[in-house]
Formats: structure tokens, C-alpha cells, sequence
């Protein structure tokens, strides 16, 4: 990023060949950040380990190359990434996007989950960096590799293939976004490059145990109670043989929890047996409802397209929509209802 970084080359053996056939893009990403000096970093609302990691990580980088650099998140980072370094810069303030030289959004298939979507098709330098197929790739520049396990993946190799030195908290970031996206290295999209790339970062001081501790095995008392909710609710559709439970709005508010609680529940209801898929509906806001999608890849089910026909997107094997509505029980069966029923 500062003018003695070395021009960006052929991917070393040890991270692959990831972005062997984006050489150019890449040189053109490091132009602008070499030449940016205020740089504004974006990414989705309710933001995961990945988006939190790779903003964070980019954060330090820039930050490391004396430039002013903003993180900003469209509402709160779940409290259990806390852990993680430069944690406290995150802001929830919209910024004026117009007083940065450069905008470079990560892990957002649509910019409109970045609540700055008119603000950065109207910039002339953003960047997105996002590892979704269906990205809407709305920057002046887009880094977008379905192949990619985590967005965090790209930044790492980018680092590593351009010369750019990685100290213990980008490494610590780094990691937490590779860690989360591959659901603790069990999703299928865990490879040999992708464990060689934690290596490294291991080796450059990032603590793999703490990160486990932190993103995965530490709750709370409402954790542990929201998710006794959840799977007190689980059902299977002899149907569809589609797992799926439920929580209401008044159900967060009576266990004092909230909707990063629920984290990782509906991946335990993917592991029920004779199912296609799992499905959690969460209303974290009254009137709001998110659904979490989970498959595997034995059961060949693209969640993704469920999740696009409900508005939303992601992954195959894991995705995400939101609904307007609420979720109630009548006669026994859930359904969700218009505020105006």
C-alpha cells in the first residue's frame, strides 16, 4: 500500500492459485489504496466474523500506512466479536461518503445492505471485495471469487501475494473471518490452502484457541436460554424434511437476549438426521423477521435459491432472507402474519 510495495506478481505456491486469474484487479486495488489518504471501509447489516474480520483488517493495514481510515457497520457488531482488535473504532454513524478518496466495501452482496448504495454507485473509486456468486458488483472495481471460502481468504492471499506484512491483529481479524465462514474449518468449503492460510496467520500471532473460545464456545445465560427456546421448538416436515424452529420477538425480550445469541443454532438443527435443509425464523424486531438457511453438501439442496426468492442470497450451503411480518402460533402451527392482520 505505501510506495515500496512490490508490484503484484504470480500467487506463491503456498496460498494457491486464488487470485491467479484476477492480476490485474488486484494491481488496480493496490493503486487506489496506495494512493487514497481517507478511505472509508463498509460492509452488511448484522455483520458476521467475516465482515467484522476483514473490515478490521483492512483497518489496521491502512491505519499501518499512516492513512485515515473509517469502519463503518449500518448497526451494532455482535458483542462476541469484541475480542477482536480495533473492535472499539467500529461506528454506526453514516458517514458522508463524499469526503473519502475511496470506498471499498466487503462481504456485501447488495450494496443495499450496506445502507450506501446510492452513496457508492455515485463515488468514482469504490471497491467491493465479497466471495458471494450472486454480488450485485456495483463498485468501479470488483474482487468478487465464489470460490473463495470467506472474504477474509481474498484479503489474506492479496496480503501475502503483494508484499504487504500482516502483524498479529490483522492476523488475529484475518482468522476470525476464515474461522467463522468455514463454520470452525467443518463447512466443505475448508482446503488444504485454506488450512495452510491459517497456518500462517498462526504463525503471524493469531490465536486460534481464543478465537474458538471467543466466536464459538463462550455464552451467556440468554444465549443458553434462547437457544433452549429454539430447540425446544424444532421440528422435521415428514414433507419437505425440512428442519425448522421459531422465535418471536417477545421470546428475545423475555430471555433478555437477542438476535446474535442465536448464532450457530440453526447449523445444531442442520445436523438432525433425514433432513434436506434447516430453517430458523428469528423476528429480532418487531415486525422484522430474518431466516437462516443451512444445508450440506451430501443432501444437494442450493439453499441459496430458497433464500433468493425470499429477496435474499448467499451461499449454497448457507444463506439468508428478511421478511416484513410477524411471527405468531395459532391451532398449533406457526405462520407469519402482516402487522395490518
Amino acid at each position: 500500500m505505501n510506495s515500496d510495495l512490490p508490484n503484484f506478481g504470480p500467487a506463491p505456491t503456498k496460498t494457491g492459485t486464488l487470485l491467479a486469474d484476477h492480476t490485474d484487479t488486484v494491481r488496480q486495488i493496490i493503486a487506489k489504496l496506495r494512493a487514497a489518504q481517507r478511505v472509508l471501509i463498509a460492509t452488511h447489516e448484522h455483520p458476521d466474523g467475516d465482515a467484522i474480520g476483514s473490515s478490521l483488517a483492512l483497518l489496521h493495514a491502512l491505519g499501518l500506512q499512516g492513512k485515515h481510515a473509517t469502519c463503518y457497520i449500518p448497526d451494532a457488531a455482535p458483542e462476541y466479536l469484541r475480542f477482536l482488535p480495533g473492535f472499539a473504532k467500529l461506528t454506526t454513524t453514516k458517514p458522508d461518503v463524499a469526503i473519502y478518496d475511496l470506498v471499498i466495501v466487503v462481504d456485501c452482496t447488495k450494496l443495499f445492505r450496506a445502507h450506501l448504495e446510492d452513496e457508492v454507485r455515485a463515488h468514482p473509486n469504490s471497491i467491493v471485495i465479497d466471495h458471494h456468486y450472486d454480488n450485485d458488483q456495483g463498485g468501479t472495481i470488483n474482487l468478487v471469487l465464489p470460490e473463495a471460502a470467506a472474504v477474509a481468504q481474498i484479503l489474506t492471499t492479496m496480503f501475502i501475494d503483494t508484499g504487504v506484512d500482516i502483524n498479529r491483529d490483522m492476523a488475529t481479524c484475518l482468522l476470525t473471518g476464515i474461522f467463522t465462514d468455514t463454520g470452525s474449518f467443518m463447512h466443505d468449503s475448508t482446503t488444504p490452502e485454506i488450512l495452510e492460510l491459517a497456518s500462517d496467520l498462526m504463525g503471524k500471532g493469531a490465536r486460534l484457541s481464543h478465537i474458538a473460545h471467543e466466536t464459538y464456545q463462550k455464552k451467556n445465560l440468554p444465549s443458553l436460554r434462547i437457544w433452549g427456546e429454539a430447540l425446544s421448538r424444532a421440528m422435521v416436515s415428514k414433507e419437505t424434511e425440512v428442519a425448522v424452529s421459531f422465535i418471536t420477538y417477545d421470546d428475545l425480550r423475555q430471555h433478555d437476549a437477542n438476535l446474535e445469541d442465536l448464532s450457530g443454532v440453526v447449523n445444531l438443527l442442520n445436523t438432525l438426521p433425514n433432513t434436506k435443509f434447516a430453517l430458523l425464523l428469528t423476528e429480532y424486531e418487531p415486525g422484522k423477521i430474518k431466516g437462516s438457511l443451512r444445508s450440506e453438501p451430501h443432501k444437494e439442496i442450493d439453499v441459496s435459491k430458497i433464500a433468493k426468492r425470499l429477496g435474499g442470497g448467499g451461499h449454497k450451503l448457507a444463506s439468508g432472507f428478511e421478511l416484513d411480518g410477524h411471527l405468531v402460533q395459532r391451532s398449533g402451527k406457526w405462520r407469519i402474519e402482516k402487522s395490518n392482520q
